[in-house]
């Protein structure tokens, strides 16, 4: 019985492989690295920025574009120009296009730069960027390095973000739960991150972090390193709510050293709070980028096109019965530590996407799937009859 189970099972994959759109199956996977060679240039010396985008997953990719604009403050220098080992560079848009990139393959651009103001900023940060709608790993996507004025200066870029939803607890009351995020760019690791959280009105009692390192409204965090987030957990009392109101929601960051981009450094996000008066039919809303949690924390955005997906099936579908307005508040009830987790750690969050992947391709792609299960019941159907024959003949 357990052999005939395994052939339902590779049988189902098989068709399951042959049922999913090609262009599904393919798994290219972008990384970028960049390299300055003299970090503190002295006056008007030149510097060379190394930039490598390899494809490290296992099948080729087509279309391969990265965009690198040098900042405001350096430029290239006359009679100097980028090398790209393959494709083109343009430096008016910094568009390097590359193209094809097989699997395993790399390619390169080299761009020489000077400092062209008067007056050196702390950081003068290269950012590398490229876009693939078929990359299968997001994460890497993004390189910088940086020209610094002195050896002391440390460049950073922090990035905030959260996501939260009212707690139900089948009385009048409820209480609000929610976890902020604060992403490092880099290229240094951020030393003393201080976040502060607000509200208005301050209608919401005992808005506050709930977090080792926290008093009410600050969250002060030694280091976050390049490349890294740390999620930060922020509770309420429990309180009533009479009448339907709206609530804006504030998060602010900072860091003791230079963050060179500071315009994702506050997030003011608004919320449509219901009055507590039908505790069955209590679902979030999203007003406050009430994302699906996990999957948000595996992928690393709540715009990302496989969590829009099962945001989408949320709205569309679980919302509609009771069944899955229970899951959703099971859900948002628990699944918010567990994404915690899961976002500091790089192989939760591979694993977590492997194991997401089947039901992304489910809801998107519903009668393929619901034709896979048929295939299956009728290959296993065949195998049952299969050995039901062959026991009754041996007994004969």
């Amino acid at each position: 019985m357990r052999l005939h189970l395994v052939r339902v099972i590779v049988l189902t994959t098989v068709a399951f492989l042959a049922l999913v759109p090609q262009r599904l199956c393919a798994a290219p996977d972008i990384a970028l690295q960049m390299t300055v060679d003299t970090v503190v240039p002295t006056a008007g010396q030149p510097v060379q920025f190394t930039i490598t985008a390899s494809n490290i997953g296992a099948d080729a990719a087509s279309g391969v574009q990265v965009t690198d604009q040098l900042p405001a403050e350096l430029k290239i220098p006359t009679g100097m120009a980028a090398f790209p080992s393959t494709g083109t560079y343009d430096a008016a848009t910094g568009i390097w296009s590359i193209g094809s990139l097989a699997a395993g393959a790399n390619a390169t651009l080299i761009i020489p730069a000077v400092v062209a103001v008067a007056t050196q900023p702390p950081c003068s940060v290269n950012v590398a960027v490229s876009s693939l709608a078929l990359d299968t790993q997001t994460s890497n996507d993004r390189a910088v390095a940086a020209v610094k004025r002195t050896a002391a200066d440390r460049c950073v870029d922090l990035a905030i973000s959260a996501n939260g939803t009212l707690e139900p607890q089948c009385s009048e009351a409820r209480h609000y739960d929610a976890y902020v995020y604060v992403f490092n760019g880099g290229p240094d690791a951020a030393s003393n991150v201080c976040v502060d959280l607000g509200q208005a009105p301050a209608s919401v009692p005992g808005f506050r972090f709930d977090s080792a390192g926290c008093t009410t409204t600050r969250c002060t965090v030694p280091s976050i390193a390049a490349g890294s987030r740390v999620a930060l957990h922020v509770t309420s009392d429990d309180f009533k709510n009479n009448r339907q109101r709206t609530e804006t929601f504030a998060f602010a960051t900072s860091s003791s050293d230079t963050d060179y981009l500071t315009t994702n450094n506050q997030a003011t996000v608004t919320s449509q709070i219901p009055v507590f008066d039908d505790c069955p039919d209590l679902v979030p809303n999203d007003g406050l980028t009430m994302s699906c949690f996990i999957a948000t924390a595996a992928y690393g955005s709540p715009l990302e096109p496989h969590v829009a997906a099962l945001r989408d099936f949320r709205d569309r579908y679980l919302q509609r019965t009771a069944p899955g307005r229970a899951f959703i508040r099971f859900y948002y009830r628990h699944s918010p530590p567990v994404a915690a987790v899961i976002a500091e750690h790089a192989w939760l969050r591979s694993l977590v996407r492997m194991l997401l992947t089947p039901l992304v391709l489910a809801i998107a792609f519903p009668l393929r799937a619901l034709m896979l299960l048929a295939l299956a019941a009728a290959l296993l159907l065949a195998m049952n009859r299969r050995s039901w024959w062959r026991i009754t003949h041996a007994r004969r």
